[in-house]
Order: structure tokens, then C-alpha cells, then sequence
């Protein structure tokens, strides 16, 4: 878990600061950030207040780990399922383009053997016996 804080309340910021000093990176470099209220930023956000539905103030070190826990794996299960989709997306994409690839192909061989053919009809019909 790598996570950045942006807490409005000084005294929780500085609790989590203490809790989670092994997991603090900078924003650009976090996981998901931990903020007593929303805040515009595409990073997933683990809002801490009274009516949050991950984790109410107050709280025990216990309970915000645990919950801290949870919410990370819940963010890996969305980005493995994510992952997947597109992987699935891509491969089908990329069946596709094969097959049209050899549609075409067998397509332009059949023109030549067609084409060879004629010739050698031709060929055969000049053919003085």
C-alpha cells in the first residue's frame, strides 16, 4: 500500500502521519489518498468522517488498518477485474484482425491460382499439337 494524505483537520493528518509513516509516499506516487472530505483528484480517495462508509471518526489503529486493508484489496480486485476486460478486449480485437488478415490472404492466393490457371489454359489452348 502506498498512500498519500489530505486531511483539512490537522490532528488526524498528524495521527495518520504517525500510524501510516511507512506507507506515505507523495501523491503522484500513491495508491489511493486518505482525506477527511472529498477532494478533486483522480487517485481513489478513503474519505475518514462521521458518516463515511469506510471508516468513522473515532477510530482505533486497529480498525483503520483493518479497513485500510480492505479497501486495498478492493482496489486491486477492480484493477486485476479491469486488467482482464481489457486484456479479453484485446485479444478478441487482435483474433479478429488475424482472421480478416487471413481472409484477405486466401483471397489474393485463390486470385493467383485463378489467374495462374487462365494462363496455363491459355497456354495449353496456343499450344500448337
Amino acid at each position: 500500500m502506498r498512500i498519500a494524505l489530505d486531511c483539512k483537520d490537522v490532528i488526524l493528518e498528524r495521527a495518520l502521519e504517525l500510524f501510516l509513516k511507512e506507507y506515505l509516499v507523495a501523491k503522484k506516487d500513491c495508491d489511493f489518498i486518505i482525506c477527511d472530505e472529498k477532494i478533486s483528484n483522480p487517485k481513489p480517495l478513503f474519505i475518514i468522517s462521521d458518516n463515511s462508509p469506510y471508516l468513522q471518526i473515532p477510530f482505533s489503529k486497529e480498525k483503520l488498518f483493518d479497513s485500510l486493508k480492505e479497501f486495498d484489496e478492493a482496489l486491486r480486485i477492480a484493477a486485476k477485474k479491469l486488467a482482464e476486460e481489457q486484456k479479453r478486449i484485446l485479444e478478441q480485437r487482435i483474433e479478429e484482425l488475424a482472421n480478416e488478415f487471413k481472409k484477405e490472404y486466401e483471397e489474393k492466393i485463390d486470385r493467383a491460382i485463378l489467374s495462374l490457371k487462365e494462363k496455363l489454359v491459355k497456354a495449353l489452348m496456343n499450344e500448337p499439337n
